[in-house]
């Protein structure tokens, strides 16, 4: 059965010559761990419809619109999905208008949402299968619109608890009811053609624009990190974990409803921001002929509640560190979905190396025997 935790090197004397060699500047407690723990979005504007109406990409009526000369980039630089997507592991996803369009993603007849952008969906269509909308800037003249935010469908179950304040309403397509979640990668107006999305800006995550309008540090050594949050594990190309309780704050209540459903993770070195995951307190991947099916959500027959190895799942509790168990999924399961701003993979400049363990935990990088797998 395929297990995408699977992907993370048993140590970094497996990886090879490639991913630039990095110190730590924490102190652990690590495992070698047979799991890679894989895994935004509020409803805004998205139709409540699978009968959306989509386009490409439009041109603003903007005249003469001429790029400045710049060595600033846009951010994010690059958004690579891992765990799961419409292609190979890990997958990179678009970060412009033109390079959706290539990509085979259609701009929807949404009107624009100032907190999030232009709704944009894979093959123009609203389905269980790829349950992930992007949004964009306009495009503006000749120039491309960017990635301004992300919103992920949840089928079935979900937190219902969160709703109207993380989660949508409920929502309808071809393929069920769902709520949705959503993640804004950029400030200010996403919708303003006069004055369009300039690059050199700041790193900016938003869980629930409109909504619980929450904004997640994009640096470990922030104080309302912190303060407000709870350090995990550091997973071996992830990087460390933090999670919060929308009751406890940073002391967890272990209770799955009470998650906040959007995970942050950070370089073991530097601090900054590597990636974000959405959580799901149920099973949402599927079988397909053997494999499991390239529905976003990380392929993996996902992350047990209880802190065994069940049917070849690994224990959710391994992305934290000390005592943790937790109660309350519907099905026994937490599933995740993983969205990387840099490529942290073994091969590439940012390879996240967690000190040279899979997992680990603390202020240093010993061994974390907790939650070892057995042989």
């Amino acid at each position: 059965m395929s297990n995408s935790y699977g992907t993370i090197p048993v140590s970094l004397s497996s990886v090879g010559a490639s991913g630039e060699e990095r110190k730590s500047s924490k102190n652990a407690i690590f495992v070698a761990l047979g799991v890679t723990v894989v895994g935004l979005f509020v409803f805004l504007g998205k139709n409540e419809s699978s009968e959306d109406t989509v386009t490409h990409a439009t041109t603003a009526s903007v005249a003469d619109v001429v790029p400045e000369a710049t060595d600033e980039k846009h951010w994010p630089a690059m958004l690579q999905k891992i765990g799961g997507g419409v292609a190979d592991f890990p997958s990179l996803f678009p970060t412009t208008t033109a390079e959706a369009s290539d990509k085979g993603w259609m701009k929807t007849s949404e009107t624009c949402n100032p907190l999030l952008g232009e709704a944009w969906l894979l093959g123009g269509e609203l389905a269980i299968n790829s349950p992930a909308t992007m949004y964009f800037t306009p495009q503006v003249g000749g120039v491309s619109g960017v990635v301004s935010g992300i919103e992920v469908d949840y089928y079935g179950s979900m937190q219902e608890n969160l709703i109207g304040t993380y989660f949508s309403e409920e929502k309808t397509s071809s393929d069920g009811t769902y709520h949705s979640l959503a993640v804004a990668l950029r400030s200010d107006d996403l919708c303003d053609t006069a004055n369009p999305a300039t690059p050199g800006n700041a790193e900016h995550i938003a869980i629930s624009p409109g909504m619980a309008n929450q904004i997640v540090p994009t640096h470990q050594d922030s104080p309302k990190l912190q303060t407000d949050y709870k350090e995990g594990a550091c997973l071996m190309t992830m990087g460390y974990h933090w999670f919060q309780d929308v009751v406890g704050g940073a002391e967890l209540t272990y209770e799955a409803d009470n998650l906040v459903p959007v995970v942050p993770m950070y370089d073991s070195v530097d601090g900054t921001l590597n990636g974000i995951f959405f959580l799901a307190t149920n099973a949402k991947q599927t079988i397909g002929s053997g494999e499991y099916d390239g529905n976003f959500w990380d392929r993996s027959p996902g992350l047990s509640q209880a802190n065994t190895f069940l049917d070849g799942t690994n224990p959710f509790c391994a992305n934290l560190c000390g005592g943790c168990q937790f109660t309350g999924t519907e099905d026994g399961m937490f599933t995740t979905m993983h969205w990387m701003f840099k490529n942290t993979q073994p091969t590439g400049p940012d390879f996240e190396k967690c000190g040279g363990a899979r997992i680990a935990c603390g202020d240093g990088f010993s061994a974390m025997t907790e939650y070892t797998k057995p042989l």
